[in-house]
């Protein structure tokens, strides 16, 4: 049986044809040019603009733009030559998830911005940016062209720095290295209490030109690996002392027991004048402060300054204390304690119920066979 021959295709379907191949290339070309116009949007976002030049700084980028002579390169660090630093930094810096910018503070021109730029929370460079154009893609989408017209430098301090305050008997290793640079930190009440018991003061080391993630660790005298945590960028030893809310657990802590409450009281009715004894009740209160202390000499000025006679006349109401509370003990030595301590002293002043509240920290040592306060900070 012959085939059937094909019937030619009419001029009509060709040209329908035509029209829908015509209709997909047309469709596919706007897609296209939507997708790069969206890419583009998205290179030139400011954010994404500055983040990707700092990425994409090249090794002889950053050789052109970190000042060689000033950069620091720690002996703690594991590069020890610039090259390799600047190798080194140039890797970090492709880590985008850990670059942050911010406006500078002397950029005042739209056109010509300038950001501070970080990584990982540490200034590194500041980016000058110029305006290329703005453009117009399917009218709606709006963009601007930068481009890059200096860097300056921040990293010639390394891009890590380690700060960490530590008993002295502890030792801090970078990388495997002990570091022997410290530093007394005498604001820490350690320090304080270092004077008065066996208890050891703080020390505080701050090490900078550090150009890899350094490897940070703690050890006691003996060697072995303490845990520990950062707290406002300062690496501490983690709980390094008891601590408790429970009155009757710290008290099991101490040499002797100590009636905390009784002596916050007493502290209270002193600023007030009403503490029994000679000079407004400093002859009383001085048997719990130790002498040449700052704490006994500003309980001193205040006793004998002109100040506590103007105290207003008042009443202590019945009970004269209400709402007390002690938390937050932190026990450093079976004679060294702090505590916090809140109360109310409730007063009658020229007819009218008048409140004063206690919200302190004390911190109190066993010295000469009683407890002194030592020192005190408004929480």
């Amino acid at each position: 049986m012959a085939k059937k021959d094909k019937k030619p295709m009419s001029l009509y379907k060709k040209i329908f044809l035509g029209y829908i191949a015509f209709l997909i290339l047309l469709i596919i070309v706007f897609a296209f040019y939507i997708i790069i116009a969206l890419k583009n949007y998205e290179k030139y976002e400011v954010g994404n603009f500055v983040v990707n030049s700092v990425a994409k700084l090249s090794n002889k980028d950053l050789i052109d733009v970190i000042d060689q002579e000033k950069l620091q390169i720690s002996k703690y660090d594991k590069v020890t030559d610039k090259k390799a630093a600047i190798k080194a930094i140039d890797k970090t810096l492709e880590d985008k998830k850990k670059i942050t910018y911010e406006l500078n503070s002397e950029s005042n021109d739209p056109k010509k911005p300038i950001y501070d730029v970080f990584y990982d929370k540490k200034l590194v460079l500041t980016v000058k940016l110029a305006n290329k154009g703005d453009v117009t893609r399917i009218k709606i989408l709006n963009y601007t062209k930068w481009e890059v017209v200096d860097i300056k430098s921040h990293i010639e301090d390394g891009l890590y720095s380690v700060k960490a305050q530590i008993p002295e008997d502890y030792k801090l290793y970078i990388n495997g290295k002990e570091v022997t640079e410290k530093n007394d930190s005498e604001n820490n009440i350690t320090s304080l209490y270092s004077r008065y018991t066996d208890i050891k003061k703080e020390v505080l080391y701050e090490v900078t030109g550090l150009i890899q993630k350094p490897k940070v660790e703690v050890k006691t005298s003996d060697g072995a690996t303490v845990k520990t945590v950062k707290e406002d960028g300062v690496i501490k030893v983690d709980n390094p002392y008891f601590k408790t809310d429970d009155n009757s657990v710290a008290q099991q802590k101490l040499i002797t027991e100590f009636n905390v409450l009784e002596f916050a009281e007493k502290y209270s009715l002193f600023l007030t004048a009403d503490l029994p004894g000679y000079y407004h009740g400093f002859n009383t209160l001085s048997q719990y402060l130790i002498e040449d202390t700052e704490m006994y000499k500003v309980a001193y000025d205040w006793a004998h300054g002109i100040d506590i006679t103007f105290t207003s006349r008042h009443t202590l109401k019945n009970p004269a204390f209400t709402d007390e509370k002690l938390s937050n003990f932190v026990i450093y030595s079976d004679k060294a304690f702090s505590v916090d301590v809140s109360l109310k002293k409730n007063m009658i002043v020229t007819g009218q119920d008048r409140v004063m509240e206690m919200n302190d920290r004390m911190y109190f040592v066993y010295y000469n066979d009683s407890w002194k306060l030592l020192s005190m900070e408004a929480v």
